[in-house]
Order: C-alpha cells, then sequence, then structure tokens
C-alpha cells in the first residue's frame, strides 16, 4: 500500500505481525477471532470521558446487524417506536432482540440477575440520543467498566428544521416524535459494520477492532490505515481528526483478545509505555 499513512516500513512491521498473529491463531481450538488495535497516545483527547463511541468507517466491514444481538433503549413509551421498527417488510423488522423503554430499562436494573442477561444475551446496545446520557448510572459497571458493552447513541429519525413536532401528553412542550425505520437502519449498520472507540480523557491508548484471524492482512491494513486517518486528519474534526498528526502517536501494536501484543510501530526508548500497559477497553463483539 503505497499510501500507508506511517511508511511503508511500519507497513511491513505490521505485515508481518499480522501474519504471525493469524497463523498462530489458526493452531488453536477457536481459529477465527477479532483481531484488535491498540495505539499509545500521547495527549489528552478529551477533558471529560463521555461515554460516547465514535464510529470510524472502514473500508472492509467487520459484520452486518443480522449476524448481532442488539438490544434499542427508547424514549417512554415505547409502543410506537417498537410497532414501527417492526412492522412486517421494514428495514428494521427483524433488526433487534429487544427493544425496552427507559422505564423498563429502569425496572431491569433493580434486578442484577436481569442486568446481567441483559449483558450476556445481546452483543450490542444502542440507545435513542435523547435517552443516552441517562444510562450510565442505570447500567453501571457491569456495562461500563473497562468499556465492556457501552452503548451506542442512535438517532430516531434524520434530523430535520421542517419536521413535524407534536405535543405530548404530559406536557405542551413540542417534540419530534418521529420513527423512520431507514434511517435508523443505515445507523445499525455503521455501528456494526465499523470500528469505534471512546476518546480517553487521560493520555493512555485506545483499542480499535480492524478485522479477523481469517482475514487477508492487506485487508487488515487498509483498515489500520483507514483508523490512523481519522485519527489524525483535521478534515474529520469535531469527532475525529483529534490526534491531530502521527506525532502524537506512540507505540502501536496488534493483538487478539487472548494474545500478546505484536508490534507495528515501537516507541522509542524515552517514550515506551510499555506493552503490558493496561488500557481502559475490554475487548468484546
Amino acid at each position: 500500500m503505497s499510501d500507508f499513512l506511517l511508511g511503508k516500513d511500519v507497513y511491513s512491521q505490521g505485515k508481518k505481525s499480522l501474519k504471525s498473529l493469524c497463523k498462530h491463531q489458526q493452531t488453536l481450538a477457536n481459529p477465527i477471532v477479532p483481531i484488535f488495535l491498540i495505539i499509545d497516545i500521547k495527549i489528552n483527547l478529551v477533558r471529560n470521558k463521555d461515554y460516547i463511541p465514535r464510529i470510524i468507517p472502514l473500508t472492509h466491514k467487520l459484520d452486518e446487524p443480522g449476524n448481532k444481538s442488539i438490544v434499542l433503549i427508547t424514549k417512554d413509551p415505547s409502543t410506537a417506536y417498537r410497532n414501527t421498527l417492526t412492522a412486517k417488510d421494514c428495514p428494521t423488522e427483524d433488526t433487534f432482540n429487544q427493544i425496552l423503554s427507559l422505564t423498563k430499562l429502569k425496572s431491569f436494573a433493580k434486578d442484577p440477575r436481569k442486568l446481567t442477561r441483559l449483558f450476556k444475551e445481546n452483543d450490542i446496545i444502542v440507545a435513542d440520543n435523547r435517552v443516552h446520557k441517562f444510562l450510565p448510572n442505570i447500567l453501571g459497571a457491569t456495562f461500563y467498566v473497562k468499556n465492556k458493552k457501552v452503548p451506542f447513541m442512535v438517532q430516531m429519525a434524520k434530523p430535520s428544521a421542517t419536521a413535524q413536532l407534536v405535543k405530548s401528553k404530559k406536557s405542551n412542550k413540542l417534540k419530534d416524535e418521529r420513527c423512520d425505520p431507514k434511517y435508523v437502519y443505515k445507523q445499525i449498520e455503521s455501528i456494526v459494520g465499523n470500528t469505534s472507540y471512546i476518546p480517553s480523557d487521560n493520555g493512555t491508548c485506545l483499542s480499535f477492532k480492524i478485522g479477523y484471524t481469517n482475514w487477508e492482512e492487506s485487508d487488515l491494513l487498509a483498515n489500520i490505515n483507514d483508523i490512523i486517518s481519522y485519527m489524525t486528519d483535521a478534515k474529520y474534526l469535531p469527532v475525529g481528526g483529534t490526534l491531530k498528526n502521527v506525532s502524537n502517536i506512540g507505540s502501536v501494536h496488534v493483538k487478539t483478545g487472548e494474545s500478546v501484543s505484536l508490534p507495528v510501530v515501537t516507541a522509542s526508548a524515552e517514550e515506551a509505555t510499555g506493552d503490558d500497559q493496561d488500557d481502559d477497553s475490554d475487548f468484546y463483539f
């Protein structure tokens, strides 16, 4: 890849490490597992952690919605959203394993067994952007410690200045109650197909899923390049471009959830923070 942003030598090292990682995995009981890119960074990306996953578009998509068990959390009441999103022949007819209102989720949270079941039986949690901010206090450490299954944010309809607003039953405040299955499905496709990260507020390291151990090294490296571009190019601001340039990248490694880290870029002795440094991410879906 002539346009690999970290240079030809890094591309060669990355290819070597990925080949070794994939070859080793083929000798194990489960030969196909996710591969993660671990980037040690030199600057803080945000002042305060906000728990909003940022989606990074990838050339080679990771998966499809039909292969994932997905829960949607909506504002109250959920009935109208559930009816619209599960209507026969609509794009989201079979997309969600469960659709829960915020009130229903709160009742789940009172029973640790139900909350644990919700965590174990679903791959991805997505939430209406209007209720997303309430979830850390409801879901708690089970979902948020080490970013295990932090909910993604979705909008129920595309923002529009001409959208018809309606009054709710409990107040005279005008609200946007639209629900567009096509728009919701596109967001779910993006969440499932692409990688994501939560900005670090302490300048340590970031983890990105880049593909699987049965992929070609060239495809994995293309996705790595997409991530580096998104994180360093100002054209992606304010969501991306937060590393500003490649000089704010320290060491870069690849690994599976169980393997040792193999180098793509090794920091100099003065900059190295150690391969075994804990990041604040966990490896899932």
